[in-house]
Order: C-alpha cells, then sequence, then structure tokens
C-alpha cells in the first residue's frame, strides 16, 4: 500500500492504514510539516457549528475525540480550546447555516448580536446589529504538530515513509499499481492512495471532477492591545462582514492574532509556481478587514501563502475510483484539515472494502458524473 503525499490528510491515513495492520509506505516530494502546500502556518480552525452543512458535525466530533487521542498516545498538545464564533447579517450563510447545525445536533451554543459580542469581546468591532452563535467546543490546532505527531505514530505502527520523493505518475497493473518516481525508481503496490493536494489535479485519473487551485493568504497582526488577543479571552472567527468571509485566531505561539479571507483575492495558482511573497493587494485587503473591525488589532506583520483545492460544490472527495486499486482523498476546499484523524480512519476502512459511514455518499467520487444534466 502506498500513500502519496504525507501533509494533513496524507500522514492521517498513514497512521491509520498502519494502525490497521497494513503495511504502508507514504511517499512525500518535501520534508514533513512543509510549508509548500495546504498544512502550515501553525494554526487551524476546528469547529462543530459546522455552517456548511449540519452533516459534517458527527465528522468534526469524530475528529475531535481522535486528535486527543493522538494526544494522548503522541504526548503531543495538538488542540488548545478557545470557543468560537461564526456570524454575519441575520439570515447571512455562516450565522444560519452554523446555528441550523447546533440545532439539528444538540450542540451547546449561545446566539448574540454585535453589541454584545462588543461587551464579551473587546477586541471585536464588529457590526451592532449582526447576530453571531457562540460555541465553546471550537480551537485551533497547530498543524505542523499534528502532522508530525500522525507521521510519528504512523512509523510506531511500522508505515514507512521517505521525503523528498517525487510522483511522476502512475499506472495500475494486473496486481496493482506501479508508481513511477522521477528518478526513474519504479514501485509496485497492491493500491494506492492520493492525498496529494494542490498536486492532486496532476495525479488523480482523468476523469476526476473538476478542480482548482487558489492561492490563499493569512497574515499576523501586531496589536495595540496584545492582552485583548490572548487565546484565554479571544476565540476563533467566521464571519460574513465587509463584504467577505473573514476568519481569524488569537495570539498563538508567540506571534500576534492572525486573520484570513476565504477566497481572498480568488486568484487560481499553479502549485510548482506559486507567487509566495506577499502583495500589496493582499496586506491591503487584510489590514482593511482589521482595521475595520478588529479594535487594537494594529499593522501586519508577517504574511504567508497556502493553496486551497476546490471541487465544484465545495464538498471533499474522499472514494474509491470505481472498483480501480487507487482510492482519492482531494478537493478539500478550505476547510478540511479539522478533519484529518476522521479522513484517515475513514480511508483504512475504504481500502480494506469496508463502509466509511455517514456523511461520506456527498464525497462521492463520481458525484458531478453521476449529476443529472441541467
Amino acid at each position: 500500500m502506498v500513500v502519496v503525499g504525507v501533509g494533513g490528510i496524507g500522514s492521517a491515513a498513514l497512521y491509520h492504514l498502519a494502525r490497521a495492520g497494513h503495511r504502508v509506505l507514504g511517499l512525500e516530494r518535501f520534508h514533513l510539516a512543509h510549508d509548500r502546500g495546504s498544512s502550515h502556518g501553525e494554526s487551524r480552525i476546528l469547529r462543530l457549528a459546522y455552517f456548511e452543512q449540519p452533516g459534517y458535525v458527527p465528522l468534526a466530533k469524530r475528529a475531535l475525540e481522535l486528535w486527543h487521542g493522538l494526544e494522548r498516545e503522541s504526548g503531543e498538545r495538538l488542540f488548545l480550546r478557545t470557543g468560537g464564533i461564526d456570524g454575519g447579517e441575520e439570515g447571512s450563510t455562516i450565522f444560519e447555516g452554523a446555528r441550523q447545525s447546533c440545532e439539528a445536533h444538540g450542540l451547546q451554543h449561545e446566539v448574540v448580536d454585535g453589541r454584545e459580542l462588543r461587551r464579551r469581546y473587546p477586541a471585536m468591532g464588529f457590526p451592532r446589529d449582526h447576530r453571531f452563535v457562540l460555541q465553546s467546543d471550537a480551537g485551533t490546532l497547530h498543524p505542523e504538530r499534528c502532522i508530525e505527531a500522525q507521521a510519528r505514530m504512523a512509523e510506531a505502527w511500522g508505515a514507512e515513509i521517505r521525503t523528498g520523493v517525487r510522483v511522476r505518475g502512475w499506472g495500475e497493473t494486473t496486481g496493482g499499481v506501479r508508481i513511477e518516481l522521477d528518478d526513474g525508481e519504479t514501485i509496485e503496490a497492491e493500491q494506492i492512495v492520493l492525498c496529494a493536494g494542490a498536486w492532486s489535479p496532476s495525479l488523480v485519473p482523468d476523469e476526476a471532477p473538476p478542480m482548482t487551485v487558489e492561492r490563499q493568504v493569512v497574515g499576523w497582526l501586531t496589536p495595540g492591545e496584545p492582552d485583548w488577543y490572548a487565546p484565554e479571552v479571544f476565540p476563533v472567527f467566521n464571519v460574513e462582514v465587509g463584504g467577505g468571509h473573514h476568519y481569524g485566531f488569537p495570539s498563538l505561539h508567540g506571534r500576534g492574532p492572525k486573520v484570513g479571507r476565504f477566497g481572498h483575492l480568488h486568484e487560481e495558482a499553479d502549485p510548482d509556481a506559486l507567487r509566495r511573497e506577499a502583495t500589496e493587494a493582499d496586506r491591503t485587503l487584510l489590514q482593511g478587514f482589521a482595521d475595520l473591525f478588529l479594535r487594537g488589532g494594529g499593522p501586519l506583520g508577517d504574511c504567508i501563502p497556502c493553496m486551497f483545492t476546490h471541487t465544484p460544490d465545495g464538498h471533499f472527495v474522499v472514494d474509491r475510483v470505481d472498483a480501480r486499486p487507487v482510492v482519492v482523498a482531494c478537493g478539500f476546499s478550505g476547510h478540511g484539515f479539522k478533519f484529518a484523524p476522521a479522513l484517515g480512519e475513514a480511508l483504512a476502512r475504504i481500502v480494506a472494502g469496508d463502509d466509511p459511514g455517514q456523511p461520506f455518499e456527498i464525497f462521492r467520487w463520481a458525484r458531478f458524473r453521476d449529476a443529472p444534466a441541467s
């Protein structure tokens, strides 16, 4: 068994496959926990009030259980609970979706307006008439530590990992697959699991659903009121304000609060030629949000890019390709990292020929092919 890509999802797949007793090799083109793809930047939101669709809530709950289990097994602190805020105008997608998910799954939550939010969290200057769902189980993961812990525990269960190895392509054989590396080496395996992130469009079969790779930029502020942004008093957030979907984190790991805008500048990207320097447009967009809505947020410091790989409907692809010896996990559309251990667990089931359970019906490989013509 070979897993291609040992990032957030690939390291989870490797860990759960090894733990299930499979002989498995992970191939990573860079080093572990690198900054070239989609799983870096010191923080990722984990939330249960899932505005995208209530069906994600059980998967998020399972992921949180598995993250805590990995913390116990690895001895690493991976998740910090801060509580979370999701909202916008009355009727907005984020507010209504988060509230519906909480109500559908009986999640403890509270609904407040912007005035009350400002009273509780002095750094938050969101509009007073907007509405927000407060859900106490949300928090932030440290993605680099998560990848390293999953990879280390995978090795402890018998997995092998090779870094600095680029997969040029692969093809089916009578007994499984043959994988060709950039240096000309070939590897034979019974099955291949593709977890290649932004490089997925070049590796998945030709009949894959269409995916686009988008450049995303986040930045850290240098707050004038640092005490307002400590994780004890400043929760993670997703908000629809200022004409966009913005998200953010408290001050962590010795740096100021981190902010981003989902979709950023809607800039399609080539993962092998990603512009890594922040432009004036990148900085202006993030600074403008902070100046309007984060009191005492201060000027932007560091900015870094990553990549979102989108499917047309924003849902993931986690499935076997028909009856072939290839399983894909891709198209995580900017909201997949939090689910990594639950997805890894499901991938191990798929490889074994078992049903991964809910909500994996919406992640089917063939859903776009099977959709009726409009």
